[in-house]
């Protein structure tokens, strides 16, 4: 350090008189703008550009983690490949392109204490005290300040704390009672060279409080081929000071932040040793070397190592000294040891460094989803059991199932997906008991909700199992069709039974068949199907009897009720026993027919008998005859002649067979007890095997008759409905409700049937159908001059149509005259024989006769049997221009037609036909109708013809 020179002063200046608060005071303001506050001339060329503020918007790596661990738990493995999924840049160089405008020299900021004067530089001096002045000095170009009255004061070589030392010992040492205080004012400019690999090398103006990196910073940077480790300072021709920029931009720090005088040189040589670090780092970049040679120090430089990085997964690619390039493994290294190799492992210029992540699995978890209240993750503990996850039905969601969970599980040997089975109601009831089953880790429990498709839920899980599926392995799945809860494809458990599959398809619905059910199975790998019968009733009794079927990979469960067509739902099976069927051998079906619940065709199970089908159609109906039933058998000879041969078999013993094997599977006898039945049971003569293409068929009780009624309205002694025998007569009714009234009006009564009716409706369908053909023949025919009848044919047409849409507005009543007189006589040539829903009207004596059609005032007239009937028309003002007298015709009370004219003509059978209710009808002239009209008309006539085409008793 320079020593501290002294000069003398003159201690009785004073250049003004006044108190010593008022000279200070006066001495701050001053010293205010032309201290240290005073702005500094920045002489940087070129000027410093503002620029724009960075923001760095691109999710970090830690971030991009983040967000894919922040969603919901999953099992689910990802393949971690050895790509590096980002690309490598030169670590630093990224500073030079966008150079912020704080790190040029700025005015007014504080001028460090080892900042060296050199010429140029201005030194401001303010004395306080005794002496009030202020000296602006600036260092002359041999390194001296010219101070008035004291002379020259050498400060040249020494940094600011050194002279501002000088500078303040000297006046308070030589004038008593004045404090100096020194500040710098404009700070010199030097001039320096910029060599090597820059961006801009040449010769710069920079402020003297400038140091390299401002330098660098000012003048665009460093090229990539730049080396940032080793830049050089260059003074008078010697190497005065070596730059790390890596020491800033790793640590924050500079080991020799040196000012730049005039003259000095930076230069940048090229690039040195680089490796390349990649994978599971905090920054992953192309790095130059210095000094670092293993892998610990690498890593130190890329800012370390990410919570997911894995080194004994990782290694270096090097290129070795013939141009090769191998691969340097850490997999063999493992434990607290093995790591600290890896990281003492030396690294060479070239190499790269992939660090790669760790296996993205969850290990020493569980899983819980479903209907639950808190589904999500839970740590797995050795000895963990279903009821330490769920340990109890406050866990659960309302509507969740009880009585079933399923757990999928990975096997570890076999990494296939395995899926098992829990009675969640006695896990929770006794826990550590068999059922609440030991976890393992990364199983996933499912809660299922009742309401809920259990296909659309595990549609996944089944996904995973068919994937593992082989030609010779199926996947473990199970299909469940019919008469349970939830149909569809369902994981299988190994070793799952009957029972196990009914739970996890939620139980069977009410009404469902108890004692029949088929599985279908398809063996491997000649995916032949067989056909197997299960008895629930039986597996429910005895879970662990033979009747409580394992069931194996790929089986379609079928599970029937009382409602629908067994054999519809079996109806792919069927088709592909059919399919399966090769020549010489039949099909392995059988048929049973006739009055039984459910017939149809049904899969030919082994052992199958005569009284299982008919088991298996759930029984006979009430008609069926209880003696009979016939079996058809396909007899085949060796002359390829095929014969039907018909056993005879009582239903009886049948029906009673089944209902034995019923009870029997439900314990509700003994089997040592129906030793004698089991004898019929196995006797092929009562109770024979079936063979393939067997049909067989239970007929009808003789003379079965249905519960049948008929139902009497109107003027009868006791109306309502009456249940009939098959046969009995309208007269053997009419006396059970002792007869009609004495207002009845036989001749007006009406008898309704139900077959008459739908006859009838079909005889409207007909003509209907047949009009509309009429129609389109109308409409394609081709006729002479057909142009020029065009308008009015086609208004004929037009016509037609209308009367065609009158007629679908027709429904037959389904009436029949009858002559209930006779009838009520109870002759055999007379009488009616009754049907289920006749019904009988019988109404009280009309006095009025109808008149209606082309009269003037179409009325009801008082009914007089001396009148004729033209009497009635004249009583209506007799028929108009348009109607045809001699056409009239007579719709009786009881539905009888009578036409007038012709032989009925005479005035006897006019008077004598027209009874009291009857309706006199006057048509139009055909001669004079319009297109309309005739076919108004015709139609009409057609209705009325369709109406009355029932039977006429």
């Amino acid at each position: 350090m320079t020593s501290v020179q002294t000069f003398g002063v003159n201690d009785a200046y004073l250049p003004f008189i006044e108190s010593l608060q008022t000279v200070q005071q006066r001495a701050y303001a001053q010293a205010a703008p032309s201290g240290q506050d005073d702005p500094l001339t920045d002489l940087t060329q070129p000027p410093a550009a503002a620029t724009n503020i960075l923001t760095d918007t691109e999710d970090s790596r830690l971030e991009q983690m983040a967000d894919e661990k922040s969603g919901p738990l999953s099992l689910q493995d990802k393949q971690q490949d050895q790509v590096l999924h980002s690309d490598l840049e030169q670590f630093g160089y990224d500073i030079f392109g966008r150079v912020p405008s704080t790190y040029a020299p700025l005015a007014g900021i504080p001028v460090p204490l080892n900042y060296q004067i050199g010429p140029g530089d201005s030194i401001i001096v303010q004395l306080f005290g005794k002496r009030n002045v202020e000296y602006k000095l600036v260092v002359t170009r041999d390194g001296n300040i010219l101070v008035p009255e004291y002379g020259p004061v050498q400060l040249a070589g020494l940094t600011f704390d050194e002279a501002e030392e000088l500078i303040t010992s000297g006046f308070e040492s030589r004038v008593i009672g004045v404090k100096a205080v020194v500040t710098m004012g404009q700070l010199r400019t030097v001039q320096i060279r910029l060599a090597g690999d820059v961006m801009q090398p040449g010769v710069y103006i920079v402020s003297g409080l400038s140091t390299t990196i401002d330098a660098l910073l000012a003048t665009g940077g460093i090229r990539h081929t730049g080396s940032l480790r080793n830049i050089e300072l260059i003074r008078n021709g010697k190497r005065i000071a070596k730059l790390d920029f890596y020491n800033l931009l790793l640590r924050g720090r500079m080991d020799q932040e040196v000012f730049l005088t005039h003259n000095d040189t930076i230069f940048v040589p090229p690039i040195g040793p680089i490796v390349y670090v990649g994978g599971e780092v905090q920054r992953p970049a192309i790095y130059e070397l210095s000094g670092e040679q293993t892998v610990e120090q690498v890593i130190a430089m890329s800012g370390g190592l990410l919570p997911t990085a894995s080194l004994t997964h990782s290694h270096i690619e090097r290129i070795q000294s013939g141009g090769t390039r191998t691969l340097i493994d850490f997999s063999a290294k493992s434990g607290v040891a093995g790591e600290k190799a890896i990281l003492n492992t030396k690294v060479y210029t070239g190499d790269l460094l992939r660090v790669l992540s760790l296996e993205d699995e969850l290990s020493d978890v569980v899983l819980l989803s479903g209907h639950v209240k808190r589904p999500g993750g839970y740590q797995f503990r050795s000895g963990m059991r279903v009821s330490d996850i769920v340990t109890g039905a406050d866990e659960l969601q309302p509507g969740a199932d009880l009585d079933f969970l399923l757990i999928k599980r990975e096997n570890p040997r076999t990494l296939r997906t395995e899926a098992m089975y829990v009675d969640l109601v006695a896990a929770l009831t006794t826990p550590g008991g068999k059922d609440d089953i030991r976890l393992q880790s990364r199983d996933q429990l499912i809660v299922f909700k009742l309401d809920q498709n259990r296909e659309d839920e595990l549609a996944n899980i089944v996904r995973e199992l068919d994937v593992q599926a082989t030609d010779y392995r199926p996947a473990r799945v199970v299909e469940a069709r019919g008469a349970v809860r939830y149909n569809g494809r369902l994981p299988l458990q190994e070793g799952a039974r009957l029972l196990n599959v009914m739970a996890l398809a939620g139980g069977l619905k009410p009404g469902a068949d108890m004692f029949y059910g088929v599985i279908a199975r398809t063996r491997h790998p000649s995916r032949s199907i067989d056909a197997i019968t299960f008895n629930i009733a039986a597996a429910i009794t005895n879970p662990e009897s033979p009747a409580n079927l394992a069931i194996e990979p790929g089986d379609r469960l079928y599970f029937f009720d009382d409602k629908g067509s067994r054999s519809e739902l079996l109806n792919d099976e069927i088709d592909l026993l059919r399919q399966q069927a090769s020549y010489g051998a039949d099909e392995q079906l059988v048929t049973i027919q006739g009055e039984v619940m459910h017939s149809g065709t049904y899969p030919l199970t082994r052992g199958m008998r005569a009284s299982d089908l008919l088991c298996a159609a759930q029984g006979l109906t009430r008609k069926a005859y209880g003696l009979g039933a016939e079996l058809s058998r396909v007899q085949r000879y060796t002359d390829d002649d095929n014969a039907i041969e018909h056993l005879n078999l009582d239903s009886g013993t049948l029906l009673g067979l089944c209902d034995l094997t019923r009870r029997m599977s439900t314990t509700e006898i003994n089997p040592s007890d129906s030793d004698a039945d089991l004898v019929h049971y196995t006797d092929d003569q009562l109770n024979p095997f079936l063979k393939p293409m067997d049909q067989l068929t239970f007929t009808e009780k003789s003379g079965w008759v249905e519960r049948a009624t008929v139902t009497l309205i109107g003027e009868v002694e006791r109306p309502g409905v009456y249940a009939i025998n098959r046969g009995e007569s309208l007269c053997e009714v009419m006396q059970r409700a002792e007869g009609l009234t004495p207002q009845a009006y036989i001749f007006g009564a009406e008898f309704t049937r139900g077959s008459v009716r739908e006859m009838q409706q079909e005889t409207l369908d007909e003509l209907h159908g047949q009009l509309d053909e009429l129609m389109i023949e109308l409409s394609l025919s081709q006729g002479f001059n057909k142009t020029e009848k065009a308008p009015s044919e086609w208004a004929g047409k037009q016509d037609y149509l209308k009367a065609i849409s009158q007629l679908e507005k027709a429904t037959a009543n389904g009436r029949m005259v009858i002559d209930l007189e006779r009838a009520l006589t109870c002759s055999a040539k007379h009488n009616i024989a009754l049907e289920d829903g006749d019904i009988l009207t019988v109404p009280h004596t009309p006095d009025y006769v109808q008149v209606a059609g082309q009269v003037y005032v179409p009325t009801s007239h008082l009914y007089d049997e001396d009148r004729k009937i033209s009497d009635y028309v004249d009583m209506s003002g007799g028929h108009t221009t348009l109607g045809r007298l001699k056409h009239t015709y007579v719709i009786q009370a009881n539905g009888e037609v009578m036409n007038y004219k012709g032989s009925r003509n005479s005035s006897r059978m006019a008077r004598k036909s027209v009874m009291p209710g009857a309706k006199i009808y006057v048509p139009l002239d055909v001669d004079r109708m319009n297109g309309t009209e005739k076919a108004q008309t015709w139609v009409d006539t057609l209705v009325r013809s369709a109406i009355l085409a029932g039977i006429v008793l």
